[in-house]
């Protein structure tokens, strides 16, 4: 039973249950993520407290001070009492801003706050409020708290081993990976294996999630028993109950370890616990309690093993790069290389997701450690160079396949490309759009290079070339892969572009909101602001362009989906669609508001400025008129409440501004507004008196009219309530709304005279005792008044209300007895004058009877009606005054109707069922009768197949009874008594009628049966005739087309002893015996003369077809035809052919013989086909000829076969000839090419030459005349290398024509003169250069002698003493004499400068600089004579 109901549940218990189940969850999280808060919130000064979760936070302003306690920053917030919601909305905004502003502790990138809104915090959504808590308690502490623990040791002991790595061939790196528990991207298995690690050493423990592992309490136990296993029992705990161990767990945690109670049992003891709720609560043990174990020791051992395996994987992709390196250059044939390759891309595909998860980041930063850095440059390089490998064998196949390879390599490169998503969403889109733009332009030539791929992998070779088949059958797939993705590819990119560019819009919606949800300034600022909005949101039609992105979006993704067919990628799509939806419906709201809350600043700012100088201006008039008289007061401060009322709007709008303002226009405007109002107060406690003056004319005014329309509003009452009234609905009815005025009035009359009454007493207090009792007389009367119509009017109107439903239902209840029993008297009146056997007789007295039983009901129903109503109003008290009399007098009438319909309907029913009984069997016999010769004399009219009609009408005929006539007299015998001589005329009439139909039925049949026999007979008899012609004519048709001797053949087979012309003859003896039995005059016993003729004229066209067949003399003509066309093809095409390999062939007519040629080739496969025909024809002729002619025949092909034998070898011939002259083609314009690149290497260089002498200095000069000897070596490689070719292919370039000869020599010529200019510019730069050296040496030998003997000179000539005088003269005099050296070297440098050969520019600094040298030299002989001589002296 209970498996029955189970499965009986609808899908809306099912929803129930599961949003039942959410709602408890919600619940749970809200209690825990509420304590969790609070917990952090006390350490606030001051502290704060949440109360209700959701609404708490609708403000901002909690959320923000929780962020200020967790991340220990000051955060900007909106406070005040009259927070509006764009307050709220901002202060939320700047809370998701700076938590997106910070970075996962994980993925080093900012947190994505998925789906979470301002607007939604605002509003209090739960589910949104408590994925934001759980994102901050996410990233704030279980994060923060995991990033920071050890590395933790798995608990399983696999073991790996690492095998040696040896040659390239046979080895593979290693197969298992040892695994290491690093905590790393995840949280929350970072927190359970550190719960793993914590209980791991118990026994009977194994905590798999953060769910059912924790309802029990044990697993709460054993970790604290981790922390202090002085505090737990663990004997204890396995025995108690669940709510027992968990009560137990919270509050030895909570009293001895410290940690904050988030949790009750009931919360954890559910089918289902919450798991965000138990992770919020054991975080706070790794909080308090961090280090439980030590696992470094454990994590060292596997940072070794794990540098070990990198670093032999590493070794590994090095030699398999090699040996990829080395297959690659080895020479060898396409099939060959390819299947190398394909050896080496298997071994690739083997290893490549080991070592992509080898090279996976392990730290939290993303970053690789030295060794998985160096492991994954190899891997790279190696890619590539497959890669590469793959689209150079692409390219070397021969054109245009190769061509065709090349397309495909972009093409995958396409199709697998990645996009980079940029950090602005406009600037990926732009990027998508670009790489849209280019893979439309690479793919729409798909179609023209699959067909040209086609084609060439059904022949599958190349221009005769054959192509490897495992090459071929990968590009086939390749194919198939661009062909069946390049649609959706194409489609993808397209979402994605649109996709980015709603994104961006949106983004663009979000700055712009939070650039105008901001503290305000001064009014030129706000109006700046909705200038601002106004310009972006509605003169640019933001909304617009949103929605139009959005709906190419939303058919766009229609479209993607739906040629993707993937079920995930749908869900995504949608899920994106709807989270944007979600977001823009949220957002639009907002920035829609964003413009009337402008408005409204900008309107308090006017209403504020325009009080705040009228209102100024006015205080100073008023506080001038203080001073003057009193009349003049009174007449001054007569509009004293007008000022109040500005007074009060301009504070109104001074508190909104100073609200929504920023801190120092805030400032201003309190200060301005302490002012005034002080000013306001000091002024309005001395003129408060004057306020009054003109309101005691108006209050006596409104008394007077008060007082009129409360009297005039009783009498009107009054006169209502006793007024008489007959009883009918409409009387009441309008008596009712009368009431329903005057009670909706009575509440507008008590305000009126509460109203009046405050008026009365304010003007009493300004009148005198006299008017003032006058006034209250008046007041009483009026409250009586008003107190007896409240206390009338209530019941006459509910006792009415009540009356008034019995009486509609009996006025209705009349008006449909009387159109009932109109309408009874119009069917009565209808039936007086219809046969009882009509069909409107029939439904006119069922409607008859049916109107009877609802006047009988309806009549029970008005007594009813009227005995309640007259009992109602008799019973009540308030209703004394109604009238009955008319009332009554309508039941009467209706009473006296009714009994005349009575009457009036039996009559008429005691003429009815007099003649019904005999007329209703009269009916049904004739009805029957009518019915069998109706289909009697169908029968006999009917048309179509004989043979089926002669089958359904024997066996009807044969079934006539003659029962259903006698039956039908019978029944007319019986009428006849009853009806009225006038009728009976015309029933007797009808009786003879059907009488007479009834015998010559009986008369015709049998002959109808005996036509219809002869005419299937004769059916069948014309079918074989026509048959037999259908096949003569075939035969005639088909002897052009097939020939006589196939046609003589079936026509043999056709008319055998057994074919269709022997059936004709039976069955024309058997139509003769039927016609014998027909009279003869009937016209269907001629038929047998007409068959005779056509059997006749069958026999002779049979005859005189065989006879043609026989004699037909153009068995031969095709054959001869065929036969003769194809001998002159040979003669002219070998004649062609000898003409082709006789003339000489040059590089002008290459191209058109080729073209002859391959069309010759094609030729001969078309006609071989040809021969092949005629071979297998002339086999089917011999067997209808004469055994000379076939003989003869058989001579002649034999010999045209030979003849095309020798045409074919002759072709090949010519082929291998003009293919040898292409080669030699092909190589004189790779040589031609690469002498020319020679010569303009050679120019090149030469030129570079140049400008060796015009460098700077002698040393780059040296290395640019180096870098040149370098080139100039590389360009003699080269040109050695072309001449070693050319000698090797001498023989071949033997068959080019002169002119390629000479045009080859004069580039030799050419290269060789540049080359002789080269050499001897080289020699020319290398003697300049070692003149420069030498220059340079010598210079410097002069400017180290000056340089020293400057230093020396100073030394010698400070002498201390006249003893040293005589030793400094002598130092003085060898000075002398070195210098006249150096002068003379000085001259040489001189002159050398002059002839060195360099630039302009050179030469003129070198002259310069040796003139310099010269000049400072003889400086220093005169100087040093100068001073020899003084010292002489």
């Amino acid at each position: 039973m209970a498996a029955s109901r189970t499965t009986s549940r609808s899908p809306r218990d099912i929803a129930n249950v599961m949003q039942r189940l959410q709602d408890e969850q919600e619940i749970v999280q809200k209690r825990t993520f509420t304590k969790w808060i609070n917990s952090h919130l006390a350490k606030r000064k001051p502290p704060m407290v949440v109360d209700d979760l959701f609404e708490d936070m609708k403000d901002g302003v909690k959320l923000l001070a929780l962020l200020e306690v967790l991340s220990g920053q000051k955060l900007p917030c909106e406070q005040g009492r009259r927070m509006k919601r764009i307050h709220a909305v901002a202060n939320i905004g700047r809370a998701l801003s700076f938590l997106e502003g910070r970075k996962s502790m994980y993925r080093g990138s900012p947190i994505k706050l998925v789906n979470i809104n301002s607007t939604d915090i605002a509003d209090g959504r739960p589910s949104i409020v408590l994925g934001l808590m759980w994102t901050i308690i996410l990233y704030f502490q279980i994060e923060e708290l995991t990033s920071n623990l050890p590395q933790l040791q798995s608990l399983s002991s696999s073991a790996s081993s690492l095998d040696s790595v040896v040659s390239s061939e046979t080895t593979s790196p290693p197969t298992k990976r040892k695994v290491a528990t690093k905590i790393q991207g995840n949280a929350k298995k970072a927190l359970l294996k550190w719960v793993q690690c914590a209980v791991g050493k118990q026994t009977g423990i194994e905590v798999k999630d953060f769910g059912r592992s924790w309802r029990n309490g044990v697993a709460f136990h054993f970790v604290i028993h981790a922390i202090q296993p002085t505090l737990v029992d663990l004997e204890k705990v396995k025995g108690r109950s669940n709510r027992e161990n968990l009560e137990d767990a919270f509050a030895i945690a909570e009293t001895q370890l410290g940690i904050p109670r988030l949790l009750d049992p009931e919360d954890v003891d559910v089918d289902k616990p919450d798991e965000k709720s138990i992770m919020t609560y054991v975080a706070q043990f790794l909080k308090h309690y961090p280090d439980i174990h030590s696992t470094g020791t454990e994590g060292q051992e596997t940072d070794r093993e794990d540098r070990l395996i990198l670093k032999e994987m590493k070794i590994w992709i090095e030699q398999f790069e090699r040996d990829v390196t080395r297959a690659q250059v080895t020479e060898s044939n396409l099939q060959d290389k390819y299947q190398s390759f394909k050896h080496f891309r298997i071994q690739y595909e083997i290893k490549r997701k080991q070592i992509e998860h080898l090279i996976q980041p392990l730290t939290r930063d993303g970053k690789l450690s030295l060794d998985q850095a160096l492991v994954k440059q190899s891997w790279d390089r190696l890619s590539s160079r497959l890669f590469d490998w793959h689209s150079q064998l692409d390219k070397s196949l021969p054109a245009p396949l190769g061509t065709i390879g090349a397309w495909l390599y972009r093409a995958e490169v396409a199709l697998k490309e990645e996009i980079a998503v940029q950090q602005a969403h406009e600037e990926t889109a732009n990027t998508i759009q670009r790489k849209l733009e280019q893979h439309k332009d690479l793919l729409q030539n798909t179609d023209a290079h699959k067909r040209a791929f086609h084609e060439i992998y059904q022949t599958r070779s190349v221009n005769g070339i054959p192509v490897p088949p495992d090459q071929l059958e990968d590009m086939a797939e390749r194919f198939q892969f661009v062909s069946s993705t390049s649609a959706l590819h194409l489609r993808k990119m397209e979402f994605l572009e649109l996709k980015y560019r709603l994104l961006s819009l949106l983004v663009l919606a979000e700055s712009k909101l939070k650039s105008w949800i901001i503290k305000y300034g001064r009014r030129e600022s706000v109006e700046l602001l909705l200038q601002n909005y106004i310009s972006f949101i509605e003169n640019s039609k933001f909304f617009d362009q949103y929605e139009v992105t959005y709906q190419i979006l939303k058919q766009t993704a229609e479209m993607y989906i739906k040629a993707d067919g993937s079920v995930e990628e749908a869900e995504n799509v949608m899920k994106f669609m709807n989270e944007t939806t979600a977001q823009w419906r949220n957002l639009s709201v907002e920035v829609r508001s964003v413009r009337s809350m402008l408005e409204e600043v900008i309107s308090n700012w006017d209403r504020y400025g325009n009080t705040v100088a009228s209102l100024q201006a006015w205080l100073e008039d008023a506080e001038k008129m203080l001073n003057k008289s009193e009349n003049a007061k009174k007449d001054f401060f007569r509009n004293l409440p007008h000022w109040i009322q500005q007074h009060t709007a301009m504070n109104d709008a001074g508190n909104f501004l100073i609200e929504t303002c920023d801190e120092m226009v805030s400032r201003d405007l309190k200060q301005q507004l302490l002012l005034l109002n002080g000013r306001w107060r000091e002024l309005f406690m001395e003129v408060k008196q004057y306020a009054r003056a003109d309101e005691m004319d108006r209050m006596k005014k409104e008394y007077t009219d008060y007082v009129t329309t409360l009297s005039d509003f009783a009498a009107e009452a009054h006169k209502k309530f006793a007024e008489p009234l007959e009883v009918s609905f409409i009387n009441v009815q309008l008596l009712i709304q009368d009431l329903e005025d005057i009670e909706q009035r009575i509440p507008v009359m008590d305000a009126q005279y509460k109203m009046i009454t405050k008026t009365a007493h304010l003007i009493a207090k300004e009148s005198t005792q006299e008017e003032a009792n006058e006034m209250f007389s008046n007041m009483s009367r009026l409250k009586e008044q008003l107190a007896k119509v409240k206390d009338d009017c209530s019941p006459l109107l509910y006792q009415s209300q009540q009356l008034l439903i019995p009486l509609e239902e009996l006025e209705k209840q009349m008006t449909s007895l009387y159109d009932t029993l109109g309408k009874i008297n119009e069917i009565i009146t209808i039936l007086e004058h219809e046969a009882q056997s009509s069909a409107l007789f029939k439904q006119k007295h069922q409607e008859l009877l049916a109107c009877q039983e609802s006047c009988k009901k309806t009549l029970t129903l008005i007594e009813k009606g009227s005995q309640s109503v007259q009992k109602f109003v008799t019973l009540s008290s308030v209703l004394k005054h109604f009238d009955q009399t008319k009332l009554q007098r309508q039941i009467a009438d209706v009473h006296v109707a009714f009994q005349n319909m009575v009457k009036k309907t039996g009559d008429w029913k005691k003429h009815v069922e007099t003649n019904s009984r005999l007329m209703k069997k009269f009916e049904e016999s004739r009805a029957e009768l009518e019915k069998v010769l109706r289909v009697a004399q169908e029968g006999l009219e009917e048309k179509g197949d004989p043979e089926e009609l002669l089958r359904r009408h024997t066996e009807f005929f044969s079934q006539l009874d003659q029962r259903v006539l006698n039956a039908f007299l019978k029944a007319c015998d019986e009428l006849t008594d009853i009806l009225p001589e006038q009728e009976q005329q015309g029933l007797q009439e009808a009786v003879r009628k059907l009488h007479k139909q009834w015998k010559d039925l009986q008369g015709e049949a049998p002959y109808h049966l005996l036509h219809l026999k002869i005419a299937a007979e004769k059916n069948r008899f014309l079918a074989s005739v026509e048959e037999c012609r259908a096949e003569l004519n075939r035969e005639t048709n088909l002897v052009p087309q097939e020939g006589s001797e196939k046609i003589i053949k079936e026509h043999r087979i056709f008319f055998s002893d057994k074919g269709p012309h022997h059936l004709c003859e039976k069955r024309l003896q058997l139509i003769e015996e039927l016609c014998m039995k027909l009279s003869a005059r009937d016209p269907v016993r001629d038929t047998p003369g007409t068959c005779h003729t056509a059997l006749k004229e069958l026999k002779a066209a049979i005859n005189a077809t065989y006879a043609k067949l026989v004699e037909d003399p153009d068995k031969w003509k095709d054959y001869t035809s065929r036969f003769s066309e194809f001998s002159s093809w040979i003669s002219a095409k070998e004649t062609q052919l000898k003409g082709i390999k006789d003339a000489a062939i040059d590089t002008a007519n290459h191209s058109e013989i080729k073209c002859t040629v391959e069309e010759i080739r094609h030729d001969v496969t078309t006609r071989g086909e040809n021969l092949s025909w005629l071979k297998s024809r002339l086999k089917i002729l011999m067997e209808v000829s004469s055994e000379n002619e076939a003989q003869q025949r058989g001579d002649e092909l034999a010999k045209l076969s030979s003849s095309f034998k020798e045409l074919t070898t002759l072709l090949s011939e010519v082929e291998k000839m003009i293919n040898n002259f292409g080669e030699c083609v092909q190589y004189k314009e790779i040589v031609r090419s690469s002498l020319e690149e020679l010569i303009s290497g050679s120019q090149e260089a030469k030129d570079e030459a140049e400008k060796i002498l015009d460098t700077d200095n002698l040393f780059e000069a040296q290395q640019l005349l180096l870098h040149h000897q370098q080139k100039t070596k590389m360009i003699s490689a080269k040109k050695r290398d072309l001449q070693q070719q050319m000698g090797q292919t001498q023989q071949g370039a033997g068959g080019l024509a002169d002119p390629g000869r000479e045009e080859l020599q004069k580039l030799e010529r050419t290269l060789a003169s540049v080359e002789h200019n080269r050499e001897r510019q080289e020699r020319r730069i290398q003697v300049t250069l070692r003149k420069w050296e030498r220059f340079e040496t010598n210079k410097e030998t002069v400017v180290r002698y000056l340089f020293q003997t400057g230093s020396s000179h100073e030394r010698f000539l400070s002498f201390s003493s006249l003893e040293s005088l005589s030793s400094e003269l002598e130092q003085t005099k060898e000075f002398s004499k070195r210098t006249e050296n150096i002068a003379i070297q000085a001259e040489n440098l001189v002159k050398e400068a002059s002839e060195i050969p360099l630039g302009p520019k050179n030469k003129q600094l070198l002259q310069q600089q040796a003139k310099s040298i010269k000049e400072q030299v003889t400086k220093l002989e005169d100087t040093l004579e100068e001073e020899y001589v003084l010292h002489k002296s």
